[in-house]
């Protein structure tokens, strides 16, 4: 009989305990599945892009099409939502590429899917902020905004 052990990193521990904690909020809460789907990507996709500033298609497309899923009762205006907050991402990235990345702009589309209309323009402000207060407490200008972009989201689907 062999014996497994289990190795756990203390980042391990830490991505492991803020996605519990996310999902324990969102399930007080009662919130929509698309809050439960954004804790557990919004966690990962923050830790990647903290440490290497990219956000692979490989979960953010993902995260798009299970987001869109989540609104098939609202479909066109998930559409339209991921289109507005997408494109309005992706004018930024055109007009000054050194602001934002590619991966955020893809990112954007899908959040935009999960996001009401009215619920937009507060995102922006506030994915704004929260990139604002991690470049004061990294104490560098270099901070990636997917980390933004996604407590945003969460915090306006769930609360």
């Amino acid at each position: 009989m062999t014996t497994v052990l289990l190795s756990f990193t203390p980042g391990a521990l830490v991505l492991g305990a803020l996605v519990g904690s996310l999902w324990t909020v969102a399930a007080v809460l009662d919130a929509p599945p698309e809050s439960f789907v954004l804790a557990w990507f919004g966690i990962v996709l923050a830790v990647i892009d903290l440490r290497h500033h990219r956000l692979p298609d490989a979960l953010t497309l993902p995260l798009a099409a299970v987001l869109l899923l989540l609104q098939s009762h609202r479909l066109g205006e998930a559409l339209l939502s991921a289109a507005l907050f997408g494109g309005a991402h992706l004018a930024v990235r055109w007009c000054e590429p050194a602001l934002m990345g590619g991966g955020d702009v893809k990112l954007t589309f899908g959040l935009g899917a999960a996001l009401s209309l009215p619920a937009l323009l507060p995102a922006a402000i506030l994915s704004s902020a929260v990139t604002l207060a991690l470049a004061a407490f990294r104490r560098t200008r270099a901070v990636p905004h997917g980390p933004g972009l996604l407590a945003a989201t969460w915090a306006l689907t769930t609360l």
